[in-house]
């Protein structure tokens, strides 16, 4: 069974606004220490993990609106990129900027009144602006989830001939055993939106206000703040599949990067050095076979005329 030969005009369209990102974030040519050495993926990858509110947010609200959403493995690797990074800065980042918090409004001034009501975790910044940062990276996970029954398997190789089989439908799905992962996410949501709630009527009751009241009350901030910590916690599994090894075994699809011009191809990797070396051998080789050719035919023709083959008349230096 042959491959079937791809053409260019295959792999869709190139994309004139977003190529730039979409080659220096996802390259198909460049090695692991090839992204270190591009100043563009490593910005976005700092930016992405600064436990700043709304800051890792935007900048996946961006590589998603950049990515082919069309591709199976883009969506997958967005995926697990976004809830991967979600462990770090939410889950490891934020554990240990809140301890550092709470030891600055209660150990560092060492007395029973503490001021953790106004330099507490959870309280810097607009509460408002934390909020929608959470929720718009829970709409793009579930987004991207949504779109994976509609995605192709873009870096497969595929068959001059046709292959039919009687469940073929039920042979592969998209996005292979991550759906399990969507369920698992779902009920970590619940669960920390849960929590939040019950917070929320607790101290609405404690303050003998009304819930629009005290949403704004530091306790309630507080209790967000370790919401998104144990739910960053929560996202682990993701983290564990972002690894190449457990990702080829949990999703089943041929990774897919960007050529210059943006376009979804397969992974090619650097050009190998014994490939280059090989090239430079064979065209040299050519070059002495060529210079050969033309010597043999320099002299050749010496030894019929005598002397020089454009002139006989004129001697031999």
């Amino acid at each position: 069974m042959e491959k079937k030969k791809t053409e260019s005009a295959d792999l869709g369209a190139a994309c004139c606004c977003c190529r730039f990102f979409r080659y220096h974030l996802f390259p198909c040519d460049k090695s692991f220490w090839g992204h270190i050495k591009d100043p563009v993926f490593v910005l976005f990858t700092l930016v992405s993990l600064a436990p700043i509110s709304g800051f890792c947010s935007l900048i996946f609200l961006f590589i998603f609106l950049i990515i082919d959403r069309g591709d199976e493995y883009q969506l997958l690797q967005f995926i697990l990129q976004f809830k991967g990074t979600q462990f770090i800065s939410h889950g490891v980042i934020r554990t240990l900027t809140g301890f550092f918090m709470y030891v600055g409004c209660v150990t560092a001034v060492a007395q029973s009144n503490h001021d953790c009501e106004q330099q507490g975790p959870g309280l810097a910044g607009s509460f408002e602006v934390i909020i929608g940062g959470w929720v718009v990276q829970i709409i793009l996970v579930w987004w991207a989830f949504c779109l994976l029954p509609c995605s192709q398997d873009k870096g497969r190789s595929q068959l001059s001939g046709k292959l039919e089989f009687e469940q073929s439908s039920r042979m592969r799905r998209p996005g292979g055993w991550i759906m399990y992962l969507l369920v698992w996410d779902m009920l970590a949501f619940i669960g920390c939106t849960a929590g939040l709630i019950y917070v929320l009527i607790a101290r609405a009751q404690a303050l003998d206000q009304g819930y629009a009241k005290t949403y704004d009350d530091w306790a309630v901030k507080h209790a967000f703040y370790a919401c998104q910590v144990v739910y960053g916690y929560l996202s682990m599994p993701f983290f564990f599949f972002t690894l190449p090894v457990l990702r080829n075994v949990l999703t089943h699809s041929v990774p897919t990067a960007y050529n210059r011009k943006g376009i979804t191809c397969k992974i090619t990797g650097p050009e190998k050095r014994g490939d280059r070396s090989k090239q430079e051998l064979v065209t040299q080789q050519e070059s002495n076979q060529i210079l050969q050719d033309v010597k043999h035919l320099f002299w050749s023709g010496k030894a019929e005329g005598e002397g020089n083959p454009g002139n006989p008349e004129v001697p031999t230096a």
